[in-house]
C-alpha cells in the first residue's frame, strides 16, 4: 500500500489564494500611496517537447499574463513585483506570483522600516540556488524556481562599514507549487508540473483502485505562524565582506502525514489513502564570506538547518523525520558588463528524510524515496553564462544559459532564457529547459527525476506601458 505514495509531492495549492487575500488587504491600506510602476502584458506559448512526455494529454498551453513591477531605482515608499497568468482552457495552469509587495518608511539617516513582503539577501547560498530554505520560492515550474520574499516587519540600518537587519512576523506563506485538484478521490490530470500518484495498486494479483482524501488544514492555522530573525553584515561590498544571519521560522515546505487501508465494500475493493499537511519549524544559521577584486567576485556561503523534532502529527499518521543539515556553496563570478560568467558548487551533508509511523512499520521496507524531503537535491555544480548587449537606443538582448550537473543525484539540467527588446514597448521572450536524470530512491533523494520528461520550450511577446 505504501508504494502508491511514491510520486506525491505536496506544495500547498492554496498559497496563491492566501497571497491574494493579503494583497487585497495591503492594496486597501495603501490605496492613497502613489508608486512608479511598469505594467507589462504578455502572450506566450508553453510547449512540452520531449517525445516521452506523458504527464497530460495536451503538450501546448497558451497564456495571457501580466507583470506589475516597481522601478528599482525609484524613491517610492510603496514597491511591488507581482505577475500572473491565465492558461486558456487549462485552469490548473493559472498562476499568481507575488514576489514582493511592501511599504518602506525611511527614517532620518540610515534607518528604515519595511512592512510587507520583501526579498532580502539572507543567504548567498539560498539565493543563488533558489532552494527555498530561507526564503520561500515560486515553483509553478519546479525546474525554474523563483525566490520570493518573507512577509512581515523589517527594520534595517545601513552604514558604510556594517548593516543590521531585524525581522519579525505573525504571518507565514509557504512555497507556491503546481496547482492540483482532487475529484471523486482522484487527482485530475490537468497540470504537467504536478506529478499525479498511481491510480491503482496490485493486491492479490489484481489491480485495485486508489481513492485519495486530502485533509486540508484551516488556512488560518497555516498563515498565522510566528517567525523572527536577524542579520549582521560587516565590510566593504567592493572588497572583503562577511555576513552572519539567524532565523527561527516555519519551514517553507509543509510536512505530509499519511494513513490508509483497504475498503472491501461494494461494488469492488479499493484502497483508501488519507493525506494531512502540517507546518513544522526549523532554525537556520548562515554565514557568508565574499571578496571582490576588480571584475571578479568569489566567496563561500554556508547554512546550518536544524528542523524541530516537535510532534506535529497524531500517532496514527506516518510521516518523515528530518536530520539536521549543513549546506556549503563556494562560488566565483566575473562580469565586464556585456558578459558575465559564474561557477558554483553545492554540497548538502545530512538532511536525510526517514519515514516513521504505523504504515511504515507494518509494510516491508522498500528502496523508494520518502513522501516528503527537505531539499530538491543534495549535490550539484552549475556553470552560467549571462549576456547583456545593447543595439542602439532601445534595442537590447539579455540572455542566460546554465548547465547544472549532479553526480550524487544523477541528473543534468540545461536552462536557457532570452529577452530581445525591439523597442521601448515591445519585447520577444524565450525559455528552454532540457533534463536528463536517473530514478530517485531512498539513497538518491531528489525532486528532479519526476520531471525528466518535461523538456520545455516557451516563446512569447510582451508589451510594456
Amino acid at each position: 500500500m505504501r508504494a502508491l505514495l511514491n510520486y506525491i509531492q505536496f506544495r500547498t495549492g492554496h498559497s496563491s489564494r492566501i497571497l491574494g487575500v493579503l494583497l487585497m488587504g495591503l492594496l486597501g491600506g495603501l490605496s492613497a500611496v502613489q508608486a512608479q510602476v511598469q505594467t507589462e502584458m504578455r502572450v506566450f506559448n508553453d510547449s512540452f517537447i520531449s517525445p516521452s512526455f506523458e504527464a497530460t494529454q495536451k503538450t501546448n498551453y497558451q497564456f495571457v499574463g501580466a507583470q506589475v513591477k516597481s522601478n528599482a531605482t525609484s524613491d517610492d515608499s510603496f514597491k511591488m513585483n507581482v505577475s500572473g497568468g491565465l492558461a486558456l482552457g487549462a485552469p490548473l495552469m493559472n498562476y499568481l506570483n507575488i514576489s514582493e509587495f511592501y511599504f518602506e518608511a525611511k527614517q532620518e539617516g540610515d534607518h528604515a522600516f519595511v512592512i510587507g513582503r520583501k526579498r532580502m539577501l539572507w543567504s548567498e547560498l539560498d539565493a543563488r540556488w533558489d532552494l527555498g530554505v530561507w526564503e520561500p520560492v515560486f515553483e509553478w515550474n519546479p525546474l525554474s524556481p523563483e525566490r520570493q520574499g518573507l512577509t512581515g516587519l523589517f527594520y534595517q540600518v545601513d552604514r558604510p562599514s556594517f548593516s543590521i537587519l531585524l525581522f519579525a512576523s505573525p504571518f507565514f506563506i509557504p512555497d507556491q507549487g503546481p496547482s492540483f485538484e482532487i475529484e471523486d478521490g482522484e487527482f485530475k490530470k490537468g497540470n504537467p508540473w504536478f506529478r499525479r500518484p498511481p491510480e491503482s495498486i496490485r493486491i492479490f494479483q489484481e489491480a485495485t483502485k486508489i481513492e485519495y482524501n486530502l485533509q486540508t488544514p484551516d488556512q488560518a492555522k497555516i498563515v498565522f505562524q510566528n517567525s523572527y530573525g536577524m542579520k549582521l553584515s560587516f565590510g566593504d561590498p567592493q572588497g572583503f565582506k562577511t555576513q552572519l544571519a539567524y532565523t527561527y521560522k516555519p519551514a517553507n515546505q509543509l510536512a505530509i502525514g499519511f494513513d490508509g487501508g483497504l475498503s472491501v465494500g461494494d461494488p469492488e475493493p479499493k484502497g483508501i489513502v488519507d493525506l494531512q499537511p502540517q507546518v513544522f519549524y526549523h532554525s537556520l544559521m548562515g554565514a557568508d564570506l565574499t571578496y571582490r577584486i576588480n571584475r571578479v567576485r568569489f566567496g563561500i556561503s554556508g547554512l546550518y538547518d536544524r528542523p524541530s523534532q516537535d510532534q506535529i502529527f497524531e500517532s496514527k499518521w506516518s510521516h518523515s523525520v528530518y536530520e539536521d543539515a549543513v549546506l556549503v556553496s563556494p562560488f566565483v563570478e566575473w562580469s565586464n558588463g556585456p558578459w558575465g560568467l559564474s561557477l558554483q558548487h553545492l554540497q548538502v551533508q545530512g538532511g536525510k528524510a526517514t519515514e516513521v509511523g504505523g504504515m511504515v512499520d507494518q509494510l516491508p521496507k522498500s528502496n523508494r524515496m520518502p513522501l516528503s524531503i527537505r531539499y530538491p537535491y543534495q549535490e550539484a555544480q552549475q556553470l552560467s553564462l549571462i549576456t547583456n548587449f545593447g543595439f542602439g537606443k532601445d534595442r537590447r538582448l539579455v540572455s542566460k544559459v546554465s548547465y547544472m550537473h549532479s553526480s550524487r543525484n544523477q541528473f543534468d539540467l540545461i536552462r536557457f532564457s532570452a529577452r530581445f527588446r525591439m523597442s521601448a514597448l515591445w519585447s520577444f521572450l524565450g525559455e528552454m529547459q532540457l533534463l536528463s536524470a536517473e530514478p530517485a530512491n531512498a539513497e538518491n533523494q531528489n525532486e528532479i527525476y519526476q520531471y525528466v520528461n518535461n523538456d520545455r520550450l516557451m516563446l512569447g511577446v510582451a508589451y510594456a506601458f
